[in-house]
Parts: C-alpha cells; sequence; structure tokens
C-alpha cells in the first residue's frame, strides 16, 4: 500500500489535503457502518424475515466483516490504499441498497456479505492508510483526532437511521441515505492521494 514515510507532525498532517480526505472518508464510512449495523436486524423482521434467519444473516455479516478484514492483507503492497479503499465504499453502497429490496433469505444473506465485506475492509484498511500517508512518529497523535470523528460519525448513524424510520415508517430512506454517504466516501477516497513526500 505505498513505502510508509518517516513521520509528520499533527500540525503538519493538517496542512495536507490528504488529511481532511481521510478524515472525511472517516466521517462518511461509520455512519454507514453503525446505522446500518445496529438496525439490520430489525429491518429484515419488518420485511418478513423471520427473527431466527434474520440473526443467522447478521451472523453472515459478521463472518464476512472478518474474512475482509484478513484478506486485506493479502493484498498486493504496491496497490495505492485509496483504490481499496474505494472499493469498500462501493460494497457498502451496494450491501445498503441491496438491503432495500430485501424480500427473501437470500436477498438479506447477499446484502448481509457485501456489506460485511465492505465493513472489514475499512475496520483494517483505514488505519494503515494513516500510517502510511503520515508516517508512524506521531500516528497515535493523528488517529487520536480522526477516532474522535470516528466515535461522533458512528453514534450519528443509528440516531438518523432511526429517526428516519420513525419519519417514514421503515428503513428503506435510512439504508438510501446510506448509500449515498457510501457513494461519497469512494469520491473522498479516491481524492486523498498521499502527501508528495509519502508518494
Amino acid at each position: 500500500f505505498g513505502t510508509p514515510k518517516p513521520g509528520e507532525t499533527m500540525q503538519q498532517a493538517m496542512r495536507l489535503p490528504a488529511f481532511w480526505l481521510l478524515m472525511l472518508y472517516t466521517a462518511l464510512v461509520y455512519p454507514v457502518q453503525a446505522g446500518v449495523g445496529l438496525h439490520q436486524a430489525p429491518h429484515l423482521i419488518e420485511r418478513g424475515i423471520e427473527p431466527t434467519t434474520a440473526a443467522l444473516i447478521v451472523s453472515c455479516f459478521s463472518l464476512m466483516s472478518g474474512v475482509a478484514a484478513m484478506a486485506c492483507g493479502f493484498l498486493p503492497r504496491r496497490l495505492p490504499i485509496r483504490l481499496p479503499l474505494a472499493l469498500t465504499g462501493i460494497l457498502l453502497a451496494a450491501g445498503a441498497l441491496l438491503m432495500t429490496a430485501v424480500a427473501s433469505p437470500g436477498t438479506g444473506y447477499l446484502a448481509a456479505r457485501l456489506f460485511g465485506l465492505g465493513i472489514g475492509g475499512v475496520l483494517t484498511l483505514l488505519p494503515v492508510a494513516w500510517a502510511n500517508y503520515f508516517g508512524r512518529e506521531n500516528f497515535g497523535a493523528i488517529r487520536g483526532v480522526a477516532l474522535s470523528v470516528q466515535v461522533l460519525a458512528q453514534a450519528a448513524g443509528p440516531l438518523v437511521s432511526g429517526v428516519l424510520h420513525d419519519l417514514n415508517g421503515d428503513y428503506r430512506l435510512a439504508l438510501q441515505c446510506f448509500a449515498a454517504l457510501s457513494v461519497l466516501s469512494v469520491l473522498a477516497a479516491l481524492a486523498a492521494r498521499p502527501p508528495r513526500s509519502a508518494a
């Protein structure tokens, strides 16, 4: 995923577009992760899936997330990390959109697999991107700021999902909004080229 650089200070990192683009990516994908993940089972049940089957579908989502996290370690090291980051956004968007059309367990399993692969990729690749772009020396400080944004984004996702559900009577609009955020995350990832000193 590129050659690690010696290190940027927090102040240096914050002057670089890549810092804000990775921050934007974080703010876009984590509401999706938490908003869909927390409300996935109720959505499936509302779509006519038996509760036991819905639980199995959620388990499939978790399993695929773990598979993706391990698979990321086998990606070619020379591959620009913004490309797999963009792919995770595509998987999240596809999974969220497919969930809006769930009418059978088969569709639910497919949506869960796609979404789980995307989440597993995010959880593994984003910390690597921060380290590769800005180095290891100040990784804790830089990552700490990113984690603050991540936590706020994760807190917002389920809240948005719940409010939109109460307003519309189902999760369809919430899932469409999360799919839109995922598409925007693809653009942010592709734009987040490494700083010149890290290229």
